[in-house]
C-alpha cells in the first residue's frame, strides 16, 4: 500500500493520457482510495481508459459521469459485473460523447448482447469490441445509429430469430430476411467464436460491401464431442472466394468434426488452393486428427492452441513464413503423450517462440520431456504454469527450476504433495500460487508447514485449507511478503435447510477470526471461504 500512495504522489493528472483502474482480488480497495485522491474531471488530457473488475456501482456511476470530452477509448473488464439499470444507462449515454472513438465491453451475462440495450440515438464509434453473442436485432441498432462505425468484433452474430429456411417452410419462400442499413461503412469484422454456417455468411458478408479484414473462429475443445453439427460447407473454399474475394486479409480457424466417413479430406485441402488464395497469399494448415479436421490461416490468429499427435498435418514449406506460423499464441497446452524424443526431432528454434502461459496435460514419461517441451516452448519466457496431474518428483523439480521467469504456479493438492517428495524449496518470489481442487481430491486440503518451506515468497495465494490454526501459521510465515490470500474451506454438499444455521456459525466463526488478526487488512467472506489482504 505504501507502494501505492508514493505512485500517486507522482501523478499529474493533467499529464495522463491513458489511465488503468482495477479493484480485483489483487488490488481491493484501490479505486476507492484513488477516488477520494483525485478527481476524475482533472484527467483533462486522458484519451484511454480502462475499468478492470470494478463492482461498485457508485463507482462506476461516478466515473461515467466525469468522462471528459477528450476520452477516445473506453474498455471495460469485468466477468462476474453486477451492475444496476442505472449505471448501465449511464455508460450507454456515455457512449454517445463526440469525442469516444472505441469501446471494448467484456462482460459478463451477455449484458450488451441483446436488444432491449438502449443504444444512443447518434453514436461516434468508430470501432466496437463486445464479448458474447451479438442478437442481429441489436447489431442492426448498432449500425443504424452508430454512421461513422468501421470496425466491429463480437464473439459471433446471432442470425437465427430472422432467419427463414426456405426447405422448412417453402409456403413462405417470398418472404426474405431484411438486409442491414450502413453495412457498407464495416472495412473489419471478426467473429471471434463463430457458430455460423455457410448459408448465413453468404447472406451477411456481401453487404459489407468496403471489407477488407474479415476474421472467423470456429473452436472449441476438439477432443470432446462437439454439441454442434459440422457444417462442412465452411471448408469448401469455393464458396469462401465468392464471399470475400475483396478481402485484403482473412484470418480463420475452422474445427470440423467428421461423420461420414466417405468424406474426401484431399478433395477439401485442393478447393484451397486455387488461384486466389494464392494470388492473396493466404497460406493455410491442415490438422487432422481422429475425427476432427482443424483448419486454419497462418499466422495462426489465435492467441492459444493444443498441441497434440495428428494423423495429418500440412504446413507450407516456407522458410521466413515458418518463424511467423504460432507468433500470435501466447497460451499453449500439451497433451505429454505426443513429447516422446521430441527434442531430437525438431531442429532449430522453438515452434511457439512467444508463449508465455503453458499448460501441461497427461502422463509425464521421461526426464527427455523437459528437452522435448523446450524443443516447442522457450521456458524462459514461460511465467505462468498450470499442471493438475501426477508429477514424477525430481523431473518435476527441475523442471520447475528451468523456468527462470516463472512468477504464477496453478497446481492441485496431489501436485503438491509431489513436490513435497522432491523436496523442493522455491526461493524466488511468486507474483501468484494457486492450488485447486477436483471432486475426486475435494476432501484433500494442503499440509501448511512443509509448504511454506516450499514457497517462503508469495504476494497471492489461493488455497484450500481446513482450519483456522492452519490459516493463522501460514499468514505469519508468510506475512513478508503476502499481499492477499484465499483461503478456501470444505463446504457441505447437502442443500438441506437444517445446514443454514452451521453455515451462519461457520461465517460468525471467521469473521471473528478475521477482525482478530493483527496485521492490518481488509476482509471479504464469499460462500464460505474468505478473502484477505494485507496492507
Amino acid at each position: 500500500m505504501s507502494h501505492f500512495h508514493h505512485i500517486c504522489s507522482l501523478i499529474r493528472p493533467e499529464q495522463i493520457r491513458s489511465l488503468t483502474l482495477s479493484d480485483g482480488n489483487d488490488n481491493v480497495g484501490l479505486v476507492r482510495i484513488f477516488l477520494k485522491k483525485f478527481r476524475m474531471e482533472s484527467f483533462k488530457r486522458l484519451h484511454s481508459l480502462t475499468l478492470v473488475n470494478i463492482n461498485h456501482n457508485e463507482y462506476m456511476i461516478k466515473i461515467f459521469l466525469s468522462m471528459t470530452d477528450q476520452l477516445r477509448k473506453l474498455s471495460i473488464l469485468n466477468s462476474n459485473e453486477i451492475y444496476n439499470d442505472t449505471c448501465i444507462d449511464i455508460l450507454m449515454a456515455s457512449c454517445g460523447k463526440k469525442s469516444l472513438e472505441k469501446i471494448s465491453l467484456h462482460i459478463e451475462k451477455n449484458r450488451f448482447l441483446n436488444p432491449t440495450i438502449i443504444w444512443p440515438d447518434k453514436c461516434f464509434l468508430k470501432e466496437i469490441k463486445l464479448a458474447g453473442i451479438c442478437s442481429l436485432a441489436l447489431f442492426r441498432n448498432i449500425l443504424l445509429h452508430s454512421p461513422n462505425l468501421k470496425k466491429f468484433q463480437a464473439n459471433d452474430i446471432d442470425i437465427d430469430d430472422e432467419w427463414i429456411d426456405v426447405d422448412e417452410n417453402e409456403e413462405i419462400e417470398e418472404i426474405k430476411i431484411l438486409p442491414l442499413v450502413n453495412g457498407s461503412n464495416i472495412i473489419s469484422l471478426s467473429l471471434t467464436c463463430a457458430r455460423n454456417e455457410m448459408e448465413k455468411l453468404e447472406w451477411l458478408l456481401p453487404q459489407f460491401t468496403q471489407l477488407s479484414y474479415f476474421k472467423y473462429l470456429n473452436i472449441y475443445d476438439y477432443h470432446m464431442e462437439s454439441i454442434y453439427e459440422s457444417d462442412y460447407s465452411l471448408i469448401e473454399g469455393e464458396r469462401w472466394e465468392k464471399i470475400i474475394s475483396n478481402c485484403n486479409q482473412f484470418e480463420f480457424i475452422f474445427t470440423i468434426h467428421i461423420d461420414d466417413e466417405s468424406w474426401n479430406v484431399h478433395q477439401c485441402v485442393s478447393s484451397f488452393k486455387r488461384k486466389l488464395w494464392q494470388d492473396k497469399n493466404w497460406n493455410i494448415a491442415f490438422e487432422q486428427y481422429d475425427k476432427i479436421l482443424l483448419i486454419y490461416s497462418l499466422p495462426y490468429a489465435h492467441d492459444a492452441h493444443y498441441y497434440d499427435r495428428s494423423i495429418l498435418f500440412s504446413i507450407p514449406n516456407n522458410a521466413i513464413l515458418s518463424i511467423k506460423f504460432f507468433e500470435n499464441v501466447t497460451k499453449l497446452r500439451i497433451n505429454m503423450a505426443t513429447l516422446n524424443d521430441l527434442g531430437k526431432k525438431i531442429i532449430g528454434p522453438p515452434r511457439f517462440s512467444n508463449v508465455s502461459q503453458l499448460i501441461l496435460d497427461g502422463q509425464w514419461r521421461n526426464p527427455d520431456t523437459i528437452d522435448s517441451i523446450g524443443s516447442l516452448v522457450c521456458l524462459s519466457n514461460i511465467n505462468k504454469l498450470i499442471r493438475l496431474e501426477r508429477v514424477p518428483t525430481t523431473i518435476f523439480r527441475t523442471f520447475i527450476y528451468s523456468l527462470i521467469n516463472l512468477e504464477s504456479l496453478t497446481l492441485t493438492t496431489y501436485v503438491l504433495d509431489s513436490m513435497n517428495a522432491a523436496i523442493l524449496q522455491y526461493f524466488k518470489c511468486l507474483h501468484s500460487l494457486n492450488i485447486v481442487q477436483f471432486d475426486n481430491d475435494y476432501r484433500h486440503f494442503v499440509n501448511v508447514e512443509p509448504f511454506c518451506t516450499m514457497f517462503p515468497q508469495i504476494r497471492h495465494l489461493d488455497i484450500p485449507i481446513d482450519n483456522l490454526d492452519s490459516c493463522q501459521y501460514l499468514i505469519e510465515r508468510l506475512e513478508k511478503f503476502l499481499i492477499s490470500v484465499v483461503f478456501r474451506f470444505p463446504h457441505n454438499d447437502d442443500n438441506d435447510d437444517d445446514d443454514d444455521d452451521d453455515d451462519d456459525d461457520e461465517n460468525a466463526e471467521l469473521i471473528e477470526w478475521a477482525q482478530s488478526l493483527q496485521q492490518n487488512h481488509q476482509y471479504r467472506l464469499r460462500d464460505g471461504d474468505i478473502y484477505l489482504w494485507f496492507q
